[in-house]
């Protein structure tokens, strides 16, 4: 009788604990959050465990380094991005390298030299997104994007545009993409002034202007003038044209007979994809109203590097004022709050198994290099 007392006094004790934990602390909405995002990160972790990644052949130029041990010759990072999609790290430097290097950070899967000299030289790199798993782009400080793509095995460089609308003022950083909208943005700084900004880009068809047809306007031209000035005609003359006439037929049937050259001509321009350009689309300003008085006054003095984004938030490190800021995209607000000094003067961050990480070290590709903000 007293052990069943017991057991049952004991049971209804971790019912009612379970019961009252449940409603003083997991249905708080933020714990919820932060709940689900633990187990997010576990099963993010699991998967690349347990997924099988198809191998990356490395560059077969004479030129290209030995992709092996080339980890020491990754230096002076200027942007990196982790795929949770082919579990690797996409790494730009200051030398205009693109490097491709395995999830556990020990080799080098693929090396591509992107062209930087003459008019087009790129500038400082501020931003890199994978769109898709064979699809890169990347953005310098002066507006020119860059699209790097996956094509047989190996990364190579597509023609860079410059992205129009933008003006001096601008002071752009950053990379995001909008799959919803299918728009990249960035974040974006006007010069001596506190405003901060999403700026939203879109790549739209060229549209290009049919040229007129001289000779066609010419004959049409002639056509009308002699219809102005046309006479009844005489005998002979109706002789003439019956003659005329069945010279015309037996061309026109000619000509039938052959093959029709415009049309293959038509059909050849339809086959070639459109020519695009990327364009500045929209500025959506942000509202700092809700921030407190001490991140208020570093905002003053905000430069942002870095963009990351989670669900459905953006985030931007301050390192200089040591602040990492939420933007809410939606309702258009940004706020801040303190981090480590460990990010002090950092370069960048990245996003890898939902956990943001800054580049502390960039002289240098190293795992430790990277420390989380969370």
């Amino acid at each position: 009788m007293k052990r069943s007392y017991v057991l049952y006094t004991t049971l209804c004790a971790v019912v009612v604990g379970a019961v009252l934990c449940y409603i003083f602390v997991f249905s708080d909405e933020e714990i919820q959050r932060q709940v689900a995002s633990t187990f997010e990160k576990i099963d993010i972790q699991t998967s690349h465990q347990t997924a099988s990644l198809p191998p990356v052949e490395a560059a077969q130029d004479d030129d290209d380094i030995d992709t092996t041990d080339a980890l020491e010759q990754i230096n002076q990072i200027d942007e990196v991005y982790y795929s949770d999609t082919i579990g690797a790290y996409l790494v730009i430097t200051e030398q205009a390298e693109f490097f491709e290097v395995s999830g556990n950070g020990t080799r080098v899967n693929s090396v591509l030299q992107l062209e930087n000299s003459g008019k087009a030289s790129l500038d400082d790199f501020i931003g890199m997104r994978m769109i898709k798993e064979d699809l890169v782009y990347a953005v310098t400080a002066n507006g020119t994007l860059v699209t790097i793509e996956r094509e047989e095995g190996r990364w190579v460089e597509r023609p860079r545009k410059q992205i129009k609308g933008l003006v001096s003022e601008d002071r752009i950083f950053g990379l995001g993409y909008d799959r919803e909208s299918n728009r990249l943005f960035m974040m974006n700084r006007l010069a001596d002034t506190p405003d901060l900004e999403l700026l939203y880009i879109e790549e739209r068809e060229i549209e290009l202007e049919t040229p007129v047809d001289d000779k066609s306007q010419e004959e049409s031209t002639e056509a009308d003038t002699s219809a102005e000035n046309t006479e009844e005609p005489s005998e002979d003359t109706a002789t003439e044209n019956v003659s005329t006439n069945d010279n015309d037929s037996t061309e026109t049937a000619a000509s039938e007979d052959a093959p029709d050259n415009g049309r293959n001509v038509q059909e050849e321009d339809e086959k070639k994809e459109p020519e695009t350009e990327w364009m500045l689309d929209s500025r959506q300003a942000l509202s700092a109203d809700g921030m407190s008085a001490s991140i208020q006054q570093k905002f003053e003095r905000f430069e942002g590097v870095g963009l990351v984004e989670r669900q459905g938030r953006i985030y931007v490190l301050d390192s200089e004022e040591l602040v990492l800021y939420t933007v809410n995209p939606e309702e258009g607000t940004i706020n801040g709050q303190m981090v480590t000094p460990r990010v002090y003067d950092s370069t960048g961050m990245f996003l890898q198994d939902n956990e943001i990480f800054a580049i502390v070290h960039p002289e240098v590709f190293d795992l430790d290099a990277f420390v989380s903000v969370d």
